[in-house]
């Protein structure tokens, strides 16, 4: 592990990316289990399995992921500019990110074309979110992963909240 400071935050971004994609999969999951096992919730909660989930999470995921490839760039600088340099595919993170917005706004756009999306969603639509989704998440944590080899990161709650009131100070 490197000791190399940088002050950027923008890799909080990045580091948002998994964590809001894993709690829009548990909350569409959950709302599954509840439609299928609570009797009561019948065929009209059916649409509350997509409706829910993507209203509650669906867009602040959006706006993580659309954050994510300018977040990468600007703490990139703030890494390089601190002296270090970040491997291979983290330094080329911001330009993957950029097309998998594209995908995703793509997907969205397909997914919710016409005024029906919700009881017969696009297939196209979607694939093609899901596929983004999954490469955004992938690419944020490699990201991350990458940049703790080669910046100092906090390892645990303490050290966060240290970093976080050492930028109050400034």
């Amino acid at each position: 592990m490197s000791e190399l400071r940088v002050r950027s935050r923008w890799w909080y971004w990045v580091a948002a990316v998994p964590l809001v994609a894993a709690f829009w999969v548990v909350t569409a999951l959950w709302m599954v289990v509840v439609v299928a096992v609570v009797p009561e919730a019948g065929a009209s909660a059916t649409t509350a399995v997509v409706s829910i989930p993507a209203v509650a999470l669906g867009v602040p995921a959006l706006v993580a992921y659309l954050v994510m490839p300018l977040a990468v760039h600007m703490d990139g600088r703030a890494v390089r500019a601190a002296g270090g340099q970040l491997p291979g595919l983290a330094d080329d993170t911001a330009k993957f990110g950029a097309v998998v917005d594209l995908v995703l706004v793509a997907g969205v756009y397909r997914f919710f074309e016409g005024g029906n999306a919700i009881r017969e969603p696009d297939a196209v639509g979607t694939l093609l979110v899901a596929a983004a989704v999954v490469a955004g998440a992938w690419l944020a944590v490699q990201y991350v992963r990458a940049r703790r080899e080669v910046v100092a990161m906090p390892s645990g709650f303490r050290e966060w909240r240290a970093e976080l009131r050492e930028g109050e100070r400034v």
